[in-house]
């Protein structure tokens, strides 16, 4: 994050709060994230570690208007950004990992084992980006290889069993190339019983790992190749039953054995040819989720439902793209992208009846291939940047589907079909920005927004078995500060966003699945601010804050109920965070500093479904660390939920049974961690 950049551990005061002006690449040209007109975090791997992130979800609510539910599983990650986001089906928030894009949202959550520094950008990011960005852009890097010989440990012990250990191994392979290895483990034992049969309901194991390779071929000419792997497994799910009216949750308890065990996969080439005026760049990557998802559904004693889902799914990607480079007054980029997926899965709904077993047999083959043109440019004038950018964007989407009943020992086919959508849309971009001196950017921005429609996975009626794209018109305006003497900086920002066709998430008429449909209208308005300030070359403190006022404009669910005028699902009210590090420096020892960080992230009141009726109450989070820092060590104590804070992690609920369900919070929890550098 932006305001905490000056906890780094920097020799020169005038360099710890300068974070704000760091180079970003989220716009495909490097360009300083204070000049860029739009929203945008920048977050450093020191900062991660200070923080304790260990996955994405650990990054709630730290930057404004960005929030996470937990699932308990990393089965699907839902980002939610200024009230963009669902539940279910395609992310709203385009993920690139080292310039790869993952699609699918059972990839996006994974360990942050060692990362160089993520980049957020609020607001579509269409233009550049294409489908499915309409809520933002998160660019995740890892480090790249150096030409001196590394390497790294790092060991990290906490409460509930959790533990997860980290090394990396940087080897120069002869003058102009090198190559990084690195890979970790982490175990956590659970925070929940199952009190059925004592066992934990929550415990997960993950391992991973990843090789990178970067070469300059000659002094036009480099290269990067990759390729990283990670196992995720847990062996049940902390859920319980939840009462609506006094929001409590009650204990784990149910009979059937449970599971999610995912495998996933990827690997990338980027290729970058420098000439005198501008530079070409190719990327091509490939990767593979598989994984297995097997639920109690009922989440109780009862043998009532069980659902056993298994998805194969691949996805190839390339993209060519040429931009300026040189100082011309005129920046531009142009370029062409395509992919192709292929998404298997095979559903098997297990339902005990008082006529005896009934399984429901679903199977999804589906293909989506797509491409773009794309081209963006910026022109200087005076005091003025002016950027205008267009975007074309195809797809065609093909579905072959199976539905099977198997009742009595007999199988009764129900339902097939082999059908195909095809969406096209022009994604234009619009801003001005203004800078009067280096410190101050005022900026004002139009952008359309648009995320694709689809297949249903759950269908029980011919009209229920595809829904439309949504759009968004996106108008933001803004200002970024940077005090001569670099002891503060302050953005702020307002948007309005009018939204047609929201895709929201409905009950099947049988109560027994979801499905996606559209709403009417919908829009979504607030403001943003970051702020960071330097007391002395100890003592700084920061400050982020997201409000967001998001509602239903026309959103008729059947004849009988309309929510319009209701609040969006799973949007907080605000989001807060206020931080604050002292850095006590050590003369004639043999600790150089000693580095003590609190912060308080709160999150305001959001309801978890479209009638409102369910919700959670604003809640915070207060966390703290101690690092001590030696000359190649690093000691340090951390604690996370301090105030042992009790909210709601997750909720949904099954009509058929007329049961709520709902995950409670991680309790508070301590640990301590020792990282080296071993040469």
């Amino acid at each position: 994050m932006v305001w905490i950049g000056i906890i780094q551990a920097q020799e020169k005061p005038k360099d710890t709060i300068r974070m704000n002006q760091v180079t970003i690449d989220v716009k495909k040209h490097n360009q300083k994230i204070q000049e860029i007109p739009v929203s945008a975090t920048a977050v450093s791997a020191k900062e991660l570690e200070i923080l304790k992130a260990d996955d994405i979800t650990d990054i709630n609510a730290y930057i404004p208007n960005v929030f996470m539910p937990e699932h308990g599983t990393r089965l699907n990650t839902d980002i939610y950004v200024r009230g963009i986001g669902v539940s279910k089906g395609e992310p709203s928030v385009g993920i690139y990992v080292d310039d790869i894009p993952y699609f699918d949202s059972g990839t996006i959550n994974f360990e942050f084992a060692d990362i160089k520094k993520l980049e957020f950008l609020r607001g579509p990011q269409g233009t550049l980006y294409g489908r499915n960005t309409m809520g933002g852009l998160l660019k995740i890097y890892t480090p790249d290889p150096v030409s001196v010989k590394k390497a790294k440990i790092k060991l990290d012990l906490g409460t509930y069993n959790q533990y997860k250990t980290w090394a990396s191994f940087n080897q120069p392979v002869g003058k102009n190339s090198g190559v990084i290895v690195d890979g970790f483990y982490k175990y956590n034992q659970g925070y929940f019983d199952n009190i059925f049969d004592n066992k934990k309901a929550d415990e997960i194991k993950t391992y991973g790992g990843r090789i990178k390779f970067k070469t300059d071929i000659n002094d036009k000419l480099s290269a990067k190749i990759l390729t990283n792997y990670e196992k995720n497994y847990q062996p049940g799910f902390a859920y319980g039953i939840y009462d609506s009216a006094t929001q409590t949750i009650a204990d784990v308890n149910y009979n059937e054995p449970s599971k999610y065990d995912r495998d996933f996969g990827a690997t990338g080439i980027n290729l970058n040819y420098k000439l005198k005026n501008y530079s070409i760049n190719f990327s091509g990557s490939y990767q593979k989720l598989k994984d297995i998802y097997l639920i109690d559904q009922d989440f109780t004693p009862q043998d009532i439902y069980v659902v056993n889902m298994a998805r194969n799914n691949d996805a190839f990607v390339e993209e060519l793209n040429i931009k300026s480079q040189n100082e011309s007054k005129f920046q531009w980029i142009g370029g062409l992208f395509a992919f192709q997926r292929n998404l298997l899965k095979d559903v098997d709904f297990s339902i005990n009846t008082a006529h005896g077993k009934m399984d429901i047999l679903k199977n999804y083959d589906q293909k989506i291939n797509g491409y773009a043109v794309f081209g963006q440019g910026n022109y200087s004038l005076n005091k003025f940047i002016l950027s205008a950018g267009l975007r074309y964007d195809r797809e065609y989407s093909q579905m072959l589907y199976n539905y099977d009943l198997m009742t009595g020992g007999n199988k009764i086919h129900k339902d097939d079909f082999d059908h195909s959508l095809s969406f096209n849309q022009i994604l234009p971009k619009i801003s001005i920005s203004y800078l009067p001196n280096d410190n101050i950017t005022l900026y004002t921005s139009i952008t359309k927004g648009y995320k694709a429609g689809g297949f249903n996975a759950t269908i029980e009626r011919p009209e229920d078995e595809t829904f439309d794209p949504e759009y968004s018109i996106n108008y933001e305006t803004g200002i970024k500060y940077v005090a001569q003497n670099n002891k503060f900086f302050g953005n702020m920002s307002l948007f309005y966003i009018n939204w047609e066709q929201q895709q929201v998430v409905q009950t099947v008429p049988s109560g027994r699945g979801i499905m996606i449909k559209n709403a009417g209208k919908s829009e979504s308005k607030g403001f943003e601010l970051e702020t960071g300030y330097r007391l002395n070359s100890q003592l700084d403190f920061g400050l982020s804050f997201g409000y967001t006022d998001a509602n239903f404009i026309q959103y008729k669910y059947n004849e009988n109920e309309d929510f319009s005028g209701n609040k969006l699902p799973l949007v907080p009210e605000y989001t807060l965070a206020l931080m604050s590090n002292y850095k006590w420096k050590l003369k004639n020892s043999k600790i150089k500093y000693v580095l003590l960080h609190a912060d308080y992230k709160g999150v305001g009141k959001y309801y978890w479904n479209t009638t409102n009726t369910d919700y959670q109450n604003s809640y915070g989070i207060l966390n703290a660390s101690v690092n001590l820092k030696l000359n190649r060590y690093e000691l340090g104590i951390w604690g996370k939920n301090l105030t042992n804070t009790q909210y709601t992690r997750y909720y949904f609920t099954i009509s058929t049974l007329n049961k709520a369900y709902a995950e409670k919070a991680k309790p508070m929890s301590f640990g301590i961690y020792l990282k080296a550098q071993l040469f």
